[in-house]
């Protein structure tokens, strides 16, 4: 793959950056990707912050910190619906759901609990996207945020709330 060089006239563009740092982190290219982020803060810091990192580690221990705040109608429902964590959606991801977003930080794949009938042989089960959800606060702390509303999101998805449901709670 060539490396991506932007046309001269585009050199000091921050939504270029961000979009190059967005292409290059699907690929997997993160130290790279990390870097255009870094040159659109650089340009515009109070529209392009930089993303928080967080090591594998650090991210479960967040989760599992969230996880344990939620209520607890949510917590019953983690126990029968488990939580992975994923870099990114993956290309086979948007294959099956061309609705998916890239940038969405997570995701039910299952049937909620009203439209259950019998057991399908495949477990449900809630997705969130660690890359996605780093670039969604400025800190420790809104990232924190952001994995809770998504949670509730995703978990209320499980329970039986459409999209404008969940907005109507501020989940949206």
């Amino acid at each position: 793959v060539k490396a991506l060089t932007p046309p001269a006239n585009e050199e000091d563009d921050p939504e270029r950056a961000e979009l190059e740092g967005t292409i290059l982190e699907t690929m997997g290219r993160l130290e790279q990707a990390d870097a255009l982020f870094a040159e659109a803060h650089r340009l515009e810091p109070s529209n392009f912050p930089l993303p928080v990192r967080l090591s594998s580690d650090d991210f479960k221990t967040l989760l599992d910190k969230v996880l344990a705040s939620l209520p607890p109608v949510i917590r019953e429902a983690v126990l029968e619906v488990p939580v992975l964590v994923e870099a990114k959606p993956t290309r086979e991801m948007a294959e099956h759901a061309p609705a998916i977003n890239p940038e969405v930080l997570g995701l039910f794949v299952g049937t909620s609990v009203g439209h259950k009938m019998w057991a399908s042989g495949y477990g449900d089960i809630v997705l969130l996207f660690q890359r996605n959800l780093e670039r969604a606060g400025e800190s420790r702390q809104e990232v924190s945020k952001e994995l809770k509303i998504t949670l509730l999101h995703e978990y209320g998805h499980y329970l039986g709330f459409d999209e404008e449901e969940l907005e109507h709670l501020g989940l949206g």
